[in-house]
């Protein structure tokens, strides 16, 4: 009779902290255009974000913060125009999320949010000032991220608004494109 040997498998327990450097590059919005008084999209590039997480195996959590922008051009940081009267809108968002793996690389992400729409009217005109509007909503975001190592990803985002704190009943989101940059800090095995 031949000995047995039980091979014995070490489950590493692998933790870290960190921060994400997160560039929302492609950004959709639904929200309300008080120069118009109505609901109104925008589709529009830039953005930047940085978040704090602790990821432990495959499972991680993260609390981000970032802003966005409704620019014409991905390279462009001027909105150029002959028009008197131009609107934009921008998001600044923080959020809780929890990131799953789903498969190796991919990983289906969900949480909540604080989200600000902000609203802008440019007025060359001395009859109509230039203003700016918040709007502040609660809502959640989920998405799917593809990691393409243990640093570099990218996710695409929806971001509804599920409460208002304008009362006005008017649906809002932001849906977005984004890099991410993870850089860990501290390791523990």
């Amino acid at each position: 009779m031949l000995p047995c040997h039980a091979q014995k498998e070490i489950v590493k327990n692998n933790s870290n902290v960190g921060i994400t450097l997160s560039f929302p590059w492609i950004n959709y919005y639904q929200y309300i255009d008080y120069d118009k008084k109505q609901t109104n999209r925008s589709f529009g590039f830039f953005g930047l974000g940085i978040s704090g997480y602790y990821k432990k195996g495959k499972d991680k959590f993260s609390f981000n913060v970032s802003n966005t922008e409704d620019l014409s051009s991905p390279i462009s940081t001027n909105k150029y125009s002959t028009k008197e009267i131009q609107t934009s809108i921008g998001c600044s968002y923080f959020e809780l999320i929890y990131h799953k793996p789903i498969r190796e690389e991919l990983f289906a992400v969900g949480g909540f949010n604080f989200t600000n729409y902000n609203f802008r009217v440019e007025s060359a005109l001395d009859s109509i000032k230039s203003y700016k509007k918040k709007d502040q909503t609660l809502g959640i975001s989920i998405g799917l991220e593809y990691r393409f190592n243990n640093y570099f990803s990218v996710a695409g985002m929806y971001r509804p608004a599920l409460a208002s704190f304008e009362t006005d009943e008017k649906y809002r989101h932001l849906i977005n494109i984004e890099l991410r940059i993870d850089l860990d800090f501290k390791r523990k095995n």
